[in-house]
């Protein structure tokens, strides 16, 4: 083999490293919108809460 050979393999590697790394960043970004969203719902449920009745 040649070194064209070796450096076209390292920048492959190096591609396929980057890719999977934003693919776990991908992942992590949509967890984080999904674990957002699940505490704004608990926190307007049951935190906020508001007098249904109000008997003036």
């Amino acid at each position: 083999m040649s070194m064209v050979d070796y450096s076209n393999s390292d920048e492959s590697d190096n591609e396929m490293e980057k890719k999977e790394i934003l693919q776990h960043m991908e992942y992590f970004n949509r967890l984080f919108v999904v674990a957002c969203s699940s505490v704004k719902l608990y926190h307007v449920k049951y935190i906020l809460k508001q007098p249904c009745i109000d008997s003036k």
